[in-house]
């Protein structure tokens, strides 16, 4: 029985502590009728053999022994047993523990001094031990020792991991006392922990070894190894508690290493299972997995629970092309792969060249990133049993139903959408964490699912809500297209300026004075606060009393420009106390290496960024003089990289309320067969800057330049470095040699490569 956290800190000593209602919950998992919660009333979980020896109980003599506390873990491990049964009392008095120094990369090894008393049981049943460890639960043991209660037993073949883990959380799970399940031992021993969830300081800790937490079970090559701290003394020993439970389980070399992962429900599943068929409804659908292998962790051998994850290798689905029509049915197969193709993943992941298809599936999994494989699709007309559609499409390998049916464009058919989940250390993420998902709209002429991107499937909706043809649909978007972060140069009435980003420009306007005008009214009006007013600049000879201004006086502001800060933004992209960068919606995003290429496939503006630490230390164009050199030098790229081919190049040069200038270059690039437009924005922080690109077909607005001026005047340099994976293994800037400008990429350069040096080709290398 166990109690609520009052009663088990009143009675710590007088209650069921878990630890020998765990032998119990083991046989749980296949719980005759009449039990409760997964308990039975009483004992009827022994197989037959054991009623058998029950009826002939053996008398076990105590044994007693005693070990130095340090040795205590291969003691208990190593310890030949007279029964598989068995269990240990175990009390330690007078000892120290010391965490000894040791390798970054190795785990920590702990000192100890002192003896540890054990007093050993030997059982015929595991409902018999169960019997002992809860009477001696309520003893109350001496209480100038740490008392331990040590088990171990063997698991039977219809204990399965999964299975006990539900068990045990049904029974001992909490929310402060969250039962987990973790790997050791590379993965070769994996264990149940009651968590024990702390706040301190404003801030949540969870500690696995604490006196609270009563759930400490190990699994190991079928058998069982428990141990459950009984009493501590005083609250001090909780530091000295948690080395006592490391060091006799973890730190031991055998049994594990120390190195924790946590496991989730899929990876405690493939533990004992070899294959699953699963069946689910609306739309009718089925789907087999088998056990595959993760080749990430090598280090865990062929039996590392790490390693295992469900491949799908067959998916069928029927259902409704249109709401009353026609039944389809759809069947997916993992690629076996054929002469003409790439090297299937059966293939490829096989063990050796003469093992055949049926052993288990090897992968090596990108950990963070979605996996998908070829797989095989075969549409079939149930009525007539005409096939329809054979195609090879990419699935996820990991998560069965990744797929749906929805009406994406409103035409009246059922289409598919894919989802792409990504594979995390080992474990199933959640879907479209990293890559957004795949689409395949029903064509009616052609009576084929057709690929779509996400753009297209957008483009059809509103096709079909037009009347149009996707083609003409198209076009009409093209002329329509809104440009949400265009400069303007007044703020509209009723603006909170916190919703926009202010840039000045390099020169002063005129302003003449309108009746009902005061300073304070001109500053809100181009400032957006009344505080600015002593930037206005007045004539020499106005008067010096700033209350008193003449009705067509002539004062002077500069040329501010505001931007509107993105309504729907998530965020951006950012990096921990170094930086953060807006990435609206609607485009395609790359991270900015040393090359920059034009993906011609893509019908999507492009942009490049990536903030880097700053490597000039200050902003090289703050003067003048600077920025002038700079144009010079980018016409003459312009005209000696790619002669005749640049046209329409401009430079925008703002000020931003940090004290920090925004610069751009925009040129358009006639490739012979297209014109590609090139747009490049530049800011300095103190620690880091920020370069981003936009690349496109040229269209008739300038979505693309205002879009790329939006992403850079956003970028906030907050100090930091942007640590590893953030560009700094990136190669030199396309061009950085053709310039006096390194720390930039040379769009003329990287136009050259990609378009003049080997015309058609994508990469511009022979």
């Amino acid at each position: 029985m166990i109690r609520d956290k009052k009663d088990l800190d009143k009675k710590r000593g007088k209650c069921i502590i878990g630890f020998a209602a765990l032998g119990l919950l083991l046989a749980a998992c296949s719980a005759p009728p009449g039990s409760v919660d997964g308990i039975p009333d009483e004992w009827e979980g022994d197989t037959e053999e054991e009623m058998k020896d029950a009826e002939t109980k053996k008398e076990w003599p105590k044994e007693q022994d005693s070990c130095e506390v340090q040795a205590l873990s291969g003691y208990l491990y190593e310890h030949i047993l007279a029964s598989p049964y068995a269990s240990a009392e175990i009390a330690i008095k007078d000892y120290e523990g010391e965490m000894l120094e040791d390798g970054w990369d190795v785990p920590s090894v702990f000192q100890f001094e002192g003896e540890a008393d054990v007093t050993w049981r030997f059982y015929d049943s595991l409902a018999e031990m169960e019997t002992v460890l809860n009477e001696a639960a309520v003893q109350e043991p001496d209480g100038s020792a740490l008392h331990f209660l040590y088990y171990t037993f063997p698991l039977t073949e219809n204990d399965h991991a999964l299975d006990l883990y539900h068990t045990l959380k049904r029974q001992f799970d909490s929310e402060a006392h969250p039962l987990t399940a973790w790997s050791a031992d590379n993965g070769k021993l994996f264990y149940y922990i009651q968590e024990t969830l702390k706040e301190e300081d404003g801030h949540e800790f969870s500690y696995l070894y604490s006196r609270s937490s009563k759930v400490n079970l190990y699994v190991k090559d079928r058998t069982a190894y428990g141990l459950t701290l009984l009493n501590a003394p005083t609250e001090e020993d909780d530091e000295a508690l948690e080395y006592v439970f490391k060091d006799v389980f973890q730190r031991y070399g055998i049994l594990g290493s120390g190195w924790g992962w946590g496991l989730d429900e899929e990876s405690l599943y493939w533990v004992d299972h070899e294959e699953r068929r699963t069946k689910l409804e609306d739309p009718k659908r089925s789907f087999l997995e088998v056990r595959g292998i993760d080749e990430n962790w090598e280090s865990a051998g062929d039996e590392g629970i790490m390693r295992y994850f469900g491949v799908l290798v067959e998916a069928d689905y029927e259902l409704p092309l249109t709401e009353d029509g026609r039944m389809l049915s759809l069947h997916f197969s993992l690629a076996e792969g054929e002469e003409d193709d790439e090297i299937s993943a059966r293939e490829r992941f096989a063990e050796d060249e003469d093992t055949d298809t049926d052993t288990e599936l090897r992968y090596y999994l990108l950990n963070g990133f979605c996996m998908d494989e070829p797989f095989d699709m075969t549409v079939t007309d149930l009525e007539t049993g005409e096939v329809l559609q054979e195609r090879r499409v990419s699935l996820s390998i990991e998560l069965p139903d990744t797929i749906t049916y929805p009406d994406l464009n409103g035409d009246g058919y059922a289409d598919m959408r894919v989802g792409a989940p990504a594979h995390m250390s080992g474990a199933k993420a959640e879907e479209d964490y990293y890559t957004s998902p795949s689409y395949l709209l029903w064509d009616p002429q052609t009576e084929q699912f057709e690929r779509r991107t996400e753009k297209e499937v957008a483009n059809s909706a509103k096709a079909v809500a037009n009347g149009l043809t996707e083609e003409e649909q198209a076009e009409k978007t093209k002329r329509e297209r809104r440009d949400p972060f265009v400069l303007v140069q007044e703020l509209p009435e009723q603006a909170k300026t916190e919703d926009y980003i202010r840039l000045a420009g390099d020169r002063l306007l005129e302003y003449r004075v309108q009746e009902g005008d005061s300073l304070w009214r001109i500053s809100e009006r181009f400032y957006g606060s009344g505080y600015q007013w002593t930037a206005i600049v007045r004539d020499a000879d106005a008067p010096k009393d700033s209350d008193q201004l003449s009705i067509g006086e002539t004062v002077f502001v500069p040329e501010f420009f505001y931007i509107r800060k993105d309504p729907f933004s998530r965020g951006g992209l950012r990096s921990e106390g170094s930086f953060q960068i807006e990435q609206p919606d609607g485009f395609a995003y790359y991270f900015l290496s040393g090359d920059v290429m034009y993906a011609s496939w893509e019908e999507e503006n492009q942009i490049h960024r990536l903030p880097v630490t700053n490597p000039v230390g200050e902003d090289p164009f703050r003067e003048p003089a600077d920025w002038e050199a700079f144009q010079a030098d980018a016409a003459r790229c312009s005209e000696e990289l790619c002669p005749g081919k640049v046209s329409n190049l401009t430079f925008e040069k703002y000020h931003m309320e940090d004290g920090s200038g925004l610069y751009g270059y925009a040129f358009e690039y006639d490739t012979g067969e297209e014109i590609i437009e090139y747009v490049d924005f530049f800011r300095f922080g103190k620690a880091n800057m920020v370069e981003v690109i936009g690349v496109r077909e040229q269209e008739p607005n300038a979505v693309l330049v205002n879009t790329v001026r939006y992403v850079a005047a956003s970028f906030t340099d907050y100090g930091g470095e942007p640590g590893i994976g953030w560009g700094g293994e990136a190669g030199p800037n396309v061009g950085a040699d053709q310039w006096e400008y390194p720390y930039l990429h040379n769009l003329f350069e990287a136009a050259r490569m990609q378009f003049a040096e080997s015309p058609g080709s994508f990469y511009g290398h022979e």
